[in-house]
């Protein structure tokens, strides 16, 4: 398993979760939910997730940091402005978001549970392996910021 640590561009996950909530979707037609809305909202969701995704990366782009998921080594600044204030994964936050919306669109319980997976894989082989080379780059600094700041939300 430690061989999907830092491997897997969050980016290629996404796409891997979009292709399973879609077939978890055909396959279990009798999940499905139908409410009014559902477009708007999974829109909505969705864009939300992608202004996120945006917002963060220019924040990295401010602080002179790389954005690379795979290489948290190269990390030159702990960025704790912006949406870091309120989460310390809002870039995982917004794929989240957009994984979600992309669930709602479908109406399909299966298809949402996908997101829970989502989280749960990117927590554990992405956000860890990050944390434990910010911990270690940055020290005290880090382990301050990490106690004032949740992991998502």
């Amino acid at each position: 398993m430690n061989r999907l640590v830092l491997q897997i561009p969050p980016i290629v996950v996404l796409a891997v979760f979009v292709t399973l909530m879609w077939y978890a979707e055909l396959f279990f037609p009798f999940l499905t939910l139908e409410f009014g809305f559902h477009f708007s909202m999974s829109v909505l969701i969705a864009f939300l997730g992608l202004f996120l995704i945006l917002i963060s990366s220019i924040t990295f782009y401010r602080y002179g940091t790389t954005l690379n998921p795979l290489r948290p080594e190269l990390t030159s600044a702990l960025v704790t402005s912006g949406p870091y204030r309120y989460s310390r994964n809002p870039i995982y936050v917004g794929l989240a978001l957009m994984l979600l919306g992309w669930g709602v669109y479908l109406q399909n319980l299966a298809s949402l549970f996908c997101v829970l997976v989502f989280v749960l894989y990117i927590n554990r082989f992405q956000i860890f392996p990050e944390e434990e080379s910010l911990a270690q780059k940055f020290g005290v600094e880090f382990e301050i910021y990490k106690s004032r700041v949740n992991r998502w939300l």
